[in-house]
């Protein structure tokens, strides 16, 4: 019988305490982060088309006779912590395909929001979706992932600014020359 009374007794005061912090605020639930709970997209603004002089040469692994470059004055870092930047690719006979394209390092992820015309405008996508950066070394998304704008599943840099100076291959020396 003592027994039962202590778990009633035990049962109540759990109770009270659960009723006390919803009266005081607090969340039902207050584990995880936000985005784990629900990502919202920010809206699409494109940037301007990209120009040869703000290109970033980067190496994804494995091998590849293309060449790789991200526009510094297309990178940006949204609100939604996606990482977008206009991707340029050259082959070795100088045809270029331009897109621009959004990363989420928490899941892995991209989306490619335009494709580049010769005419040096955007066209949007059909219909984008969020696609896996792939576990093989020589997709060049997954190398943007693991070796140039992300930290595992954290975005590599508090800003457009830290993830141009990741690229470049000077991830500690990011400041202009004017600010030293």
């Amino acid at each position: 019988m003592k027994v039962i009374h202590g778990l009633l007794f035990l049962s109540l005061l759990l109770g009270s305490g659960l009723a006390i912090g919803a009266e005081r605020g607090m969340p039902d639930d207050i584990g995880g982060i936000p985005e784990e709970k629900e990502f919202s997209e920010d809206k699409l603004k494109l940037p301007a088309p990209p120009g040869e002089a703000g290109l970033i040469e980067f190496r994804p692994r494995g091998n590849s006779k293309n060449r790789f470059y991200v526009d510094g004055g297309s990178l940006s870092l949204g609100a939604d912590r996606v990482i977008r930047y206009a991707l340029v690719i050259k082959s070795p006979s100088g045809v270029a395909n331009v897109s621009y394209e959004g990363m989420r390092c928490k899941t892995g992820e991209y989306k490619v929001y335009a494709f580049g015309t010769r005419d040096g405008q955007w066209v949007k996508s059909q219909a984008p979706k969020w696609q896996p950066t792939g576990g093989t070394s020589s997709n060049f998304h997954y190398s943007l992932w693991v070796d140039f704008l992300c930290d595992s599943e954290a975005v590599g840099g508090r800003s457009a600014k830290d993830l141009v100076a990741r690229l470049k291959g000077d991830p500690l020396n990011n400041f202009d020359r004017k600010e030293r």
